[in-house]
């Protein structure tokens, strides 16, 4: 005779899925037929005879209960415990025990069991049982499902945070804080950031979701052998890619940096057939520091990817590969891109002659001036572009492009799409 129950205390509830497993066909048929398991919201997904077929239905219906024998052949209730928690499955496991084999039924609960009930079975107990150990795993998984879900969501939150942050969108102090406290990025005495732009070469061909997935997978396998946190990877245009790194050795961090780098650039080499280029900005101590360092990186990045080397630090860059007049010239750009500088006007400023000066820039930076300042204005222009108040001909002209035509043409040579593409994407 069936056992019944109240269908409307189980109404609200999801239908839960058990596997039943135990070697003897008279114990599966009294399980699974005396039992009026709809009653119980339960669905009986499948039955083994021993714990090797179990092990194989379990893997491929992913059950909420597993009902097992302690003794059986090929495996027996012991080992199918044991294997399925090395898959690492969120499942409730009943055990069915005699009284003989209660030491086995302890052992059962030290290897994972959910609980164990002693034979003979007393029918209802075992659906009550079934129900409640099922429940019990139900509430984990969707404990499981709201952290996903939360991990992703801070993800977002996250790189988010970190563009608007480095692109100098953010000036509300207490705003900064609260974002700082809810993402556990506090920096403690002695600890620094340290951004890395990573920049793929135009015209590379490459699927940026493709690169992106196979970015993030190289990245946390080289981390391994660094002291670096990597506390953000994400796309910020269509061919940049920002790390943001913490380091405790803030001392260290240029030449650790400077091999991280090298790593990821091989990687390219061997993985895509094109080196990428990896700028490293100065370790910034303070939050407000920190938007100096990301676009000494950029501009690290930038004069790497047309360079002989593939990785540059700011720091290097600013000191002994760069000498006085184009330290001294870069700084001028920076402050005047959005005017109509010529290399007459910087010659002036830094007391050389303009030939001397280009000749200076090819040695030290193996570009041209108006190169250096092309990239400047480009990467300011992207900055703005993020910003949804500014429409595209009008950040041309303030970066220093008077005619919007060749502005566009400008864009889209050095990034690989039309400013109002990007603007579109990234805004």
């Amino acid at each position: 005779m069936a056992v019944r129950h109240i269908r409307n205390y189980f109404e609200v509830k999801p239908m839960l899925k058990a596997l039943v497993v135990d070697d003897e066909y008279l114990v599966r048929m009294g399980i699974t037929q005396t039992i009026d398991w709809a009653e119980y919201n339960v669905e009986i997904i499948g039955e083994a005879s021993n714990g090797e077929e179990g092990l194989e239905l379990a893997l491929v219906h992913r059950p909420d209960v597993i009902i097992t024998d302690i003794r059986m052949p090929y495996m027996n209730g012991l080992e199918l415990i044991e294997k399925i928690r090395e898959q690492d499955m969120l499942v409730g496991i009943v055990v069915l025990s005699g009284y003989d084999e209660f030491q086995y039924a302890q052992a059962a609960l030290r290897y994972g069991a959910s609980t164990y009930l002693l034979k003979p079975i007393n029918i209802e107990e075992l659906a009550n049982t079934v129900r409640s150990v099922g429940d019990e795993i139900l509430g984990k998984k969707q404990l499981s499902k709201r952290y996903s879900q939360l991990n992703e969501e801070l993800a977002s939150i996250s790189k988010q945070f970190w563009q608007d942050l480095l692109h100098d969108q953010l000036h509300d102090e207490e705003f900064i804080s609260n974002k700082i406290k809810l993402l556990e990025l506090q920096l403690e005495p002695g600890k620094a950031i340290l951004p890395l732009s990573i920049t793929f070469p135009p015209d590379n061909g490459l699927q940026g979701n493709t690169v992106g997935k196979a970015l993030e997978d190289a990245a946390a396998t080289i981390l391994e052998a660094h002291s670096f946190e990597q506390l953000c990877l994400f796309r910020d245009s269509h061919l940049e890619w920002v790390m943001i790194l913490r380091t405790g050795e803030p001392e260290l961090a240029g030449d650790s940096a400077r091999k991280l780098g090298k790593q990821l650039s091989e990687w390219s080499q061997q993985h895509f057939g094109q080196a990428l280029s990896v700028g490293i900005g100065k370790p910034a101590g303070e939050w407000n520091g920190i938007v100096d360092s990301y676009r000494q990186a950029v501009l690290a990045a930038q004069r790497a990817l047309s360079g002989i080397e593939r990785v540059l630090y700011a720091e290097e860059e600013a000191g002994a590969r760069c000498r006085r007049e184009i330290r001294d010239a870069l700084a001028f750009i920076r402050e005047h891109y959005a005017g109509n500088i010529t290399v007459e006007m910087v010659a002036a400023a830094v007391f050389v002659s303009p030939t001397h000066l280009m000749h200076l820039f090819r040695k030290d930076l193996n570009k041209t001036f108006y190169e250096c300042l092309t990239e400047y204005r480009i990467e300011e222009a992207k900055r703005m572009l993020r910003n949804p108040k500014y429409r595209v001909y009008e950040v041309g002209n303030q970066v220093g492009f008077t005619d919007s035509k060749y502005f566009s043409q400008i864009f889209k040579k050095m990034t690989g799409i039309p400013p109002s593409e990007y603007a579109k994407t990234y805004g």
